[in-house]
């Protein structure tokens, strides 16, 4: 099953999640000589502490079977080094069937932030060999709330 890659914008993502445009089309929150300042851009909403990691994801086959999911916690995605694509499904308990997947490509230094309950693939880099990332989460989270499940077929992200 081949998931067509999509530019992605606010309104495209928002079943999946919030996305961070960069820069803010709305007028700045402070704007003084030396900075300007935009808040509450994306929103985490989590119990107890949340934690940064790096990522490194290295250029591979967009090919997978199986999903992810953080059934307790939204994750934030930034890459720090070049535009990157994830495949996405409806947040849920039930894993998705292949078809209804989307994919998104995400510009270099644009957050996502996934909501509690949605599927996802890792993240494949576009166009480089490899992406430095920062994750956010709850604290934990890979130890306490990540789960692998195997989709309805074998698919890819193509553009």
């Amino acid at each position: 099953m081949d998931v067509k890659i999509e530019p992605i914008t606010k309104s495209a993502f928002a079943e999946y999640g919030q996305l961070l445009e960069t820069p803010p089309a709305a007028e700045p929150t402070i704007a003084v000589p030396t900075v300007n300042f935009w808040k509450q851009q994306a929103a985490f909403t989590v119990d107890g502490e949340l934690e940064v990691g790096f990522l490194n994801v290295k250029k591979m086959d967009m090919i997978f079977d199986d999903l992810e999911n953080h059934f307790k916690t939204q994750t934030g995605l930034i890459s720090l080094s070049g535009d990157w694509c994830i495949g996405v499904g409806t947040p849920g308990n039930e894993v998705p069937e292949a078809g209804s997947l989307k994919a998104f490509r995400i510009p270099k230094g644009r957050l996502v932030v996934l909501h509690e309950k949605c599927w996802h693939t890792t993240p494949y880099p576009v166009d480089h060999d490899e992406s430095a990332m920062l994750v956010m989460c709850k604290k934990d989270f890979l130890d306490d709330d990540t789960v692998y499940e195997k989709i309805s077929e074998e698919s890819r992200l193509v553009f």
